[in-house]
């Protein structure tokens, strides 16, 4: 997969792959009734997550608009 050149798609793509992954990861845990998927399930699905809304929003934030 190739990231994009414009630096606003690029971080947006960036935080889509995090926000996969840790659906992904949640989906495996979930599999699984041990207590260490309980563990992955909210330390690295959870991580993963945040980091990605995270991203998101930095990257909402981080929009220059052009001046007239």
């Amino acid at each position: 997969m190739k990231l994009s050149e414009n630096p606003l798609e690029r971080r947006l793509q960036v935080s889509g792959i995090l926000l996969i992954l840790g659906l992904l990861t949640e989906s495996l845990c979930l599999l699984w009734a041990r207590p260490l998927s309980f563990l992955a399930l909210i330390s690295v699905g959870g991580v993963l997550l945040f980091a990605g809304m995270a991203v998101y929003l930095l990257s909402l934030l981080a929009i220059r608009r052009p001046r007239p």
